[in-house]
């Protein structure tokens, strides 16, 4: 026996309304995002990072010094301020390194005063007991913080950020650099 199913079900059954559904998904999808980026706001100052393992602390003896990088903008052009103690130096645009080549005289003079030591690695190279800690404003260049570390390993000539000729054993490389950044204040 065959049951009859002729007339019972309409088209207006068959179809199903998406509209709510697909209105759902795009309010969830919105509160998801809203959510998701005000946890990534808060995540940094909720995270604390714990001491390393290998970190090593130097002696009272070591120099430590502190070389501010800020970046900025003057009539529409990037513009980098270095300062390490009491000297302040600034670039204007990409291709001026005049920043650079004064932070490195100042170097020279930090690693000609410094007491040094053997490198395990490199011999006849001698390393200065400086500490050097870089600390680099939300509006520096990333390349800026790049060229600043070639210059501190002594790795380019400071006038025109190329590779410099020579023996390893005549730089005058600093290697026990920090890095640290800190978002610009808003106002």
């Amino acid at each position: 026996m065959r049951a009859s199913f002729k007339g019972r079900l309409t088209h207006a059954d068959a179809d199903l309304d998406l509209v709510p559904m697909i209105d759902c998904i795009f309010l969830l999808l919105l509160f998801f995002m809203l959510c998701g980026r005000i946890s990534m706001e808060e995540r940094p100052e909720q995270i604390t990072v714990p001491p390393t393992k290998t970190a090593t602390t130097h002696a009272k003896e070591w120099e430590k010094a502190v070389i501010n990088v800020r970046g900025g903008e003057a009539g529409g052009v990037a513009t980098t301020t270095i300062t390490i103690g009491p000297h302040v130096f600034r670039s204007v645009g990409n291709g001026d390194h005049r920043a650079y080549a004064q932070l490195r005289a100042v170097l020279d003079r930090m690693y000609d005063r410094a007491p040094k030591y053997a490198d395990a690695k490199v011999a006849g190279l001698r390393l200065p007991k400086v500490e050097i800690e870089v600390r680099a404003d939300g509006d520096a260049d990333y390349r800026v913080v790049q060229e600043l570390e070639q210059v501190l390993a002594d790795c380019v000539d400071a006038q025109t950020l190329l590779p410099r000729a020579g023996a390893v054993e005549q730089r005058r490389p600093f290697v026990h650099v920090g890095f640290s950044a800190r978002l610009v204040d808003g106002g």
